[in-house]
């Protein structure tokens, strides 16, 4: 019993000098619920409330900073495993003039300040190119692709969807949400426009990566 006694006093002690729970429970060898139990009814000074709060944020802080830091080491780690598959798939690819021709399209036309690889343009050959160049180039097939319509609002009941899934040949499913664009006439100025599509590959940080390093090798080639 004075066992329980000591113990007690000294997580009260540790408590009172800033001691996170999990802290305190390294050094009394005591259940989470004894603890609890113990300390859920400790008064604290204002001091004392004041250095918890500050430890407790100290504590969060360097978590925080420790979690940066490892996330940062990690994208280094896979950054340079990267650069050099891309240097290597260059080397491999060089003598192929479509490899080229994807490469400079998407330097072109591929987003490059997002996340994610992708691609937009409204000129249905283009795109049914650049999907040939995946499939060929970087192994992804076009049931993995995701497909995005931008389009005015005057086109909205022509299921214009429908149009690519067939000149594409990728399922209705792989689309997402249809966006309509704000257009300030009623009057379709463009009978034949079947508005602009973003194809973009999903989880692909990595491509994105490499396309930069291709681009890069692309412009010394030449």
């Amino acid at each position: 019993m004075k066992a329980k006694v000591r113990e007690k006093e000294l997580a009260i002690e540790l408590r009172r000098q800033g001691l996170s729970y999990a802290d305190i429970l390294k050094q009394v060898g005591v259940a989470k619920s004894s603890l609890s139990l113990w300390l859920k009814d400790l008064s604290l000074t204002d001091e004392e409330k004041k250095y918890l709060k500050d430890r407790k944020n100290s504590n969060i802080s360097r978590g925080r900073i420790n979690a940066a830091t490892a996330n940062r080491r990690n994208r280094l780690k896979r950054e340079q495993i990267f650069l050099k598959e891309a240097k290597d798939e260059f080397l491999l690819f060089s003598s192929d003039p479509f490899f080229h021709v994807g490469v400079a399209l998407y330097w072109a036309e591929g987003a490059k300040r997002s996340n994610f690889f992708s691609i937009t343009n409204s000129d249905v050959d283009m795109l049914n190119l650049f999907v040939r160049w995946l499939e060929k180039f970087v192994n992804i097939s076009r049931t993995d692709l995701h497909l995005q319509l931008y389009i005015h609002k005057p086109f909205k009941h022509e299921n214009w969807e429908q149009y690519w899934v067939s000149k594409l040949g990728i399922q209705k499913d792989s689309f997402r949400k249809t966006i309509f664009k704000p257009h300030r006439s009623l009057v379709r100025k463009r009978p034949n426009y079947k508005g602009c599509l973003r194809i973009s590959v999903p989880k692909s940080s990595g491509l994105l990566f490499k396309m930069k390093v291709w681009q890069n090798m692309l412009s010394r080639y030449y």
